[in-house]
């Protein structure tokens, strides 16, 4: 190990920061590839199996492609107050990362980096390149270095003063076994917490429509609900790693929007490579419960992970056809329940959830237009609010006369022995959904209706209606 010597108020040792997991929590190259696929996906996807043998240059041709903003990433506080501490002491500070020099120039001119030290398309930056290009430039010993993983570790043995970033206790220990002088920072500070939200229990709520067949057919078996209840479980885990994946491609906009840069991936408080590695995880999971439980089920997730990759990289930016596949997302799930014990299920019942499932979408798409940073990544502007509450109503009163006739309809006298008192549930429908589609057009309702429903009082006594009224009907 080299030799080393302490700080001095002269001290004019370079200080040499990674990127990656380091300056910023965020991954240059994964955030280029999702933006990548989000412009041309056939190229993105043409770059993906070079990566694990060219990857020096996937970075270069992704740099290329796509431009990364500085004020885009968020930056470690922590980290950012270590640079600008050398820089008050006089300490000049370079960056050294295995991001392609492209990607990272708007960062290091960002925080007035002397040099940078980078993959140039040929040579990927990391690991013992980067310790062999540092000791070319400064000597062995002739730098601080502040880095955040495994790879780090032969940059640290040729460094003056070893500075972790984020570290875990093993490897906390490699490095004060190099450097028994070592200094730890803190790196992105989310915890368990910090996951759990980002998982977005609260939408599990949406998951109860899978049961709506059974309750619709009236089926008393346990067995048929446990299976349900399987299938809901494995939904539940799919849907989360989605919402993974959404948060991750939709990170460009998440930060300019006031509510949303504060999700956990926006603000910087997980590692993206871990939760996307989560997402996986979660999507796998559920997939395989569902097939295990039900093949049907399964086939409708994977449907539904489908459709909803499918959003996210390029239907939520196409007019009108973003709602119709979020109508058709709570519709599948209907579906699942139905096809996870083989309930028929009616064409009265897929007429209104069409309806009024494209209404709850159009509903949380005037809302994001009432608030602020409204139409970034999507196709409206503002003015369009006024013309979706119109079809909003349109949608939802299409789906309270759908109701209706289905009141009227011979299939209701073999299931409910009073079907009159079933008319009670089109006023109450009518209530609630003209008064979310009011609320939404205020930009008073939460951005998800479903979730704003579950800590609405009116919603509630709505729904104890209609349980009332169904109650009523029954023999």
């Amino acid at each position: 190990m080299n030799a080393r010597s302490d700080a001095n108020p002269e001290d004019t040792t370079p200080l040499v920061v990674d990127v990656d997991g380091t300056l910023t929590p965020g991954n240059l190259l994964l955030e280029g590839l999702a933006r990548l696929l989000t412009v041309a996906p056939l190229r993105a996807l043409s770059l993906l199996p070079l990566l694990p043998f060219r990857r020096a240059f996937v970075k270069r041709k992704v740099a290329d492609a796509v431009t990364l903003p500085a004020d885009s990433l968020p930056q470690n506080p922590e980290v950012a107050a270590e640079i600008q501490a050398a820089k008050a002491a006089g300490r000049p500070v370079h960056l050294a990362t295995g991001a392609d020099a492209l990607a990272v120039a708007p960062l290091a001119g960002a925080v007035g980096a002397k040099e940078t030290f980078a993959s140039d398309g040929h040579v990927n930056l990391v690991g013992r390149a980067k310790a062999q290009a540092l000791v070319a430039a400064f000597g062995d010993g002739g730098f601080d270095y502040l880095g955040d993983e495994r790879r780090d570790l032969p940059v640290w043995r040729h460094a003056r003063r070893a500075i972790g970033v984020g570290l875990g206790s093993r490897l906390r220990a490699k490095v004060a076994a190099v450097d028994p002088e070592a200094r730890f920072l803190a790196g992105p500070n989310g915890g368990l917490a910090a996951y759990w939200q980002a998982l977005r229990p609260s939408h599990w709520s949406k998951n109860v429509l899978l049961f709506l067949p059974l309750a619709a057919a009236h089926e008393t078996a346990l067995a048929s609900w446990l299976v349900v209840l399987g299938v809901f479980a494995a939904l539940s885990a799919l849907v989360s790693g989605t919402y993974l994946v959404n948060d991750f491609f939709d990170l460009p906009h998440d930060r300019l929007h006031g509510l949303k840069r504060q999700r956990p991936l926006a603000a910087g408080e997980l590692r993206q490579p871990r939760a996307l590695g989560l997402a996986g995880a979660l999507i796998a999971a559920g997939l395989a419960g569902a097939f295990a439980l039900s093949p049907a089920a399964g086939w409708c997730l994977l449907l539904y992970l489908a459709l909803t990759l499918t959003y996210t990289l390029a239907l939520r930016q196409q007019l009108f056809l973003d709602l119709i596949a979020l109508a058709a997302l709570f519709a599948l799930r209907v579906l699942a329940g139905a096809a996870a014990v083989e309930v028929p299920i009616s064409a009265w019942l897929v007429a209104f959830c069409l309806f009024l499932f494209l209404a709850l979408a159009i509903a949380k798409r005037t809302t994001a237009l009432r608030g602020d940073s409204a139409a970034a990544g999507r196709a409206y502007v503002r003015d369009d609010a006024l013309a979706l509450t119109v079809l909003g109503g349109a949608s939802s009163f299409a789906a309270v006369v759908v109701l209706a006739f289905y009141i009227q309809s011979p299939a209701v006298a073999v299931l409910y022995e009073r079907p009159a008192a079933l008319w009670l549930a089109c006023p109450l429908m009518i209530y609630w959904l003209g008064r979310v589609l009011l609320l939404a057009n205020r930009g008073a309702l939460d951005e998800d209706p479903i979730v704003f429903a579950l800590r609405d009082r009116a919603s509630w006594c709505m729904a104890l209606g209609l349980l009332a009224a169904f109650a009523l009907a029954l023999p």
